[in-house]
């Protein structure tokens, strides 16, 4: 009987976190969605210069019916630990400083590495390097719709040292490398026009 007391509590703690963890990534896949749709209106009211006013107002009238339709999140279903958005800032305003690290964006935030890295992964769903390279990944497709930068300096701009870890990344987060991305939505973009 005893041992039944102890295991109950345990039981309510792991099914509090799985539901934690699901809202948490129901959050983050939302917001990365939004983000992403965000960046390719960016791109789209870019491209349409001769129609600049118009196509902003088209852009506007569709964030702002989405805006409607996705549910307010309660006051408490957000992150509960002000570090987390404060982490996720800093590193957003310096993805492009090759030299930034788990260490200094922990110190920036006062916490230790360790403790920021499960932060990350509990509020987001990502650990530090994951959120960097998402981050880093989101430029640099910007970088290659909207500039005709080669790909090193794309590269260099988005914090990377390396053409070769840079098209890794890449690779691993779209399937195909940067120069054969960029082509085939140059070439979308040329038939829509």
């Amino acid at each position: 009987m005893v041992c039944d007391r102890l295991r109950a509590p345990v039981k309510v703690i792991d099914i509090r976190r799985a539901h934690r963890a699901a809202h948490a990534e129901h959050r983050s896949l939302d917001r990365d969605a939004l983000r992403s749709f965000v960046d390719a209106c960016q791109v789209l009211v870019g491209r349409l210069d001769s129609h600049a006013n118009e196509s902003t107002a088209l852009v506007r009238a569709i964030l702002l019916r989405m805006l409607r339709r996705t549910p307010r999140e309660s006051p408490g279903a957000g992150s509960t630990n002000f570090r987390v958005p404060r982490a996720v800032r800093y590193i957003e305003e310096r993805f492009a400083d090759s030299t930034i690290r788990l260490a200094s964006v922990a110190a920036a935030v006062d916490v230790t590495p360790s403790h920021l890295d499960r932060l990350l992964k509990a509020h987001t769903g990502l650990t530090f390097l994951q959120q960097l390279r998402r981050i880093r990944m989101r430029h640099a497709e910007q970088l290659l719709l909207t500039t005709s930068a080669s790909i090193k300096e794309i590269a260099y701009a988005c914090g990377y040292t390396s053409l070769a870890s840079f098209g890794r990344d890449f690779q691993r987060a779209h399937a195909c490398p940067p120069r054969a991305w960029r082509a085939h939505w140059t070439e979308l973009d040329e038939r829509s026009a």
